[in-house]
Order: C-alpha cells, then structure tokens, then sequence
C-alpha cells in the first residue's frame, strides 16, 4: 500500500476516530451477512445490487494473504471494456489484504461490480502461479495484440517509464521494448473521485481510492511489448496518481487529470 508514499501536494491531516470506524466495519458486516449469499467456501461470497462480499469467520493471517481472481460475464458482452470484449469476460486479481476490514477475528473484503447487467461470475483463490486469465482461454496472446494495436491508436495521458492511456472504462499502461526489470516492481494508482462520498467508508481518510497492484495480475508481456489495463470505478474521477514503487520510493509517476471529455 502506497498510503506512506503520500507528496506533499497531496499532504492531509484528518481527524481519526478508531471507534467510530470499528462500529462502521461491524454494521457493514451484519448488513452483509444479512444478504444474498451466493456461495460458500473457504470464503462465503455475498451480493448486494452494487458489490460482492467475500467473508470468513475465523479470519487468519494466512486467510488476509489469499489473492483472488474475479471473472465477470456480462448479459451483454458489449457492455465490456474494448479491450476485454475478446476475452467476453472482465478480469480482476485482488489481494484480501488490500480490500479487507479484519475485527472481531472476522475478515470482509468488498469488491464493486459494474454497472452493466451480469450473466454470471466466477471467482475463486489464486493458486501459486496462476494469473488472472482462465487458463483455457483460446487466442489469448492475439487479443493482448489487438487490444495493444487498438490503446496505442489514441494519444497517452501521460508519457513516462510506461505510457499511460485512457478510454472511457478503463486505463492502460504500455511500454515498447519491455523488459524482465520493467515489470518486477509493483505500480500505485490512486484515485480521487469528485465526491469523496463515493469512496468505501475505510478510505474517507485518505480522500482516495487504492488499488496498487503487480504488472502480471493485470497484464501481459508479448513479443517484447508490455499491456496491462485497469477498469476504472464508475464514480466520476476528478484525478488520478499512478506509477512504480519500490521500498518506499516512487520510481515514476504521472498525474491525470479527468475533468476534459475524450475526444
């Protein structure tokens, strides 16, 4: 997490109330466990009309680790981001860690769902050495081509170590050649919204969204170019900061500002 990490234009001080947030985690988690439950598990996954809820009950150290992976199939699969229709699927790999409330010796991590219809949705623990793409998907290194064909087709937002483009759903990072080092370190990328009302109540601190992540949970490396894509929240975002870290120093970093419609 890159909340240390913190520029000095972005410095805030907040008033923290511990108690106030503890009893906010316990009522999010009787209002979910009062829901839809859509699967049980290791993890028993919830619904609700914006998000899905991944629970357990003892929660260890172990369970925090557990990165997940999370299809989503769309009734529609025009309703994707371009870069996914390919696929008919939306990926995403989460780390519990990053997305989890741990009190009482339980453990809740939301994930927000789309805004389009969905047909259905598979997700599960990542095992070692898995990515986030279903193993038997057919003409997977052709779609990164076409997708890849398709981002750089347009103008970046921001040119740097990796370029960075945006279209309406999403962001993409894309670097030629691309090398081993060039994705070894993870990438921050914060997200402001225009309402900070918008934001999970455990970030109202932070006045951001966080969703740091690995180049190989999001993307992939292909005859010497580098892709990976972002879906972004359907909150409208004022800015957005994004970069590579390493022990607590950013490598690089871009600023995006969203408040111009693309062309």
């Amino acid at each position: 997490d890159t909340d240390a990490l913190l520029t000095p234009k972005n410095e805030r001080i907040f008033l923290y109330d511990a108690k106030k947030l503890l009893e906010a985690h316990r009522s999010k988690y009787q209002r979910v466990a009062s829901g839809e439950l859509v699967a049980r598990s290791t993890f028993d996954v919830y619904r609700d009309e914006r998000a899905l809820h991944y629970v357990k009950t003892p929660c260890s150290d172990e369970d925090m680790k557990t990165p997940f992976f999370l299809h989503i199939f769309p009734t529609d699969g025009a309703e994707l981001p371009v870069h996914r229709r390919s696929f008919g699927y939306d990926a995403k790999v989460f780390y519990f860690s990053r997305r989890a409330l741990r009190f009482d010796d339980k453990c809740l991590a939301s994930i927000a769902l789309p805004p389009y219809d969905i047909a259905r949705i598979e997700t599960g623990p990542l095992l070692p050495g898995q990515s986030g793409e279903r193993a038997d998907d057919p003409g997977v290194l052709e779609s990164y081509r076409q997708a890849y064909q398709r981002v750089v087709s347009g103008e970046p937002m921001a040119r740097s170590t990796f370029d960075v483009y945006r279209d309406e759903r999403a962001l993409h990072y894309v670097k030629t050649p691309c090398s081993d080092a060039d994705v070894k370190t993870r990438f921050f990328l914060h997200i402001f919204p225009t309402d900070a009302k918008e934001l999970p109540f455990q970030r109202w601190q932070w006045g951001y969204d966080n969703d740091d992540f690995s180049f190989f949970d999001r993307g992939r490396r292909f005859d010497d170019r580098c892709l990976a894509s972002i879906a972004l929240p359907p909150y409208d975002i004022a800015r957005i900061e994004t970069g590579q870290f390493l022990t607590g120093r950013r490598l690089w970093e871009a600023e995006i500002f969203l408040d111009e419609p693309l062309e």
